[in-house]
């Protein structure tokens, strides 16, 4: 199966770097600019703010890659 992979950076109160990962079944989106797009708007929930800590996301800096697994 083939799998939408979206990174975020966080940055905590603290100054600490971290990620946030969502993956998407690539049948899902046709193209990454969706699965990168609902990766944004998923980010931004209250249980994905609350999964992160309160960390801080920078939707300018997502990147997307496709991964297969088997």
């Amino acid at each position: 199966m083939t799998w939408w992979e979206i990174t975020i950076p966080t940055l905590t109160a603290e100054q600490q770097h971290g990620v946030q990962v969502f993956t998407y079944p690539e049948t899902a989106f046709r193209v990454s600019a969706e699965a990168r797009q609902q990766a944004a708007l998923d980010a931004i929930s209250a249980d994905a703010i609350r999964h992160r800590r309160g960390a801080q996301v920078d939707l300018a800096a997502i990147t997307v890659s496709s991964r297969h697994t088997v």
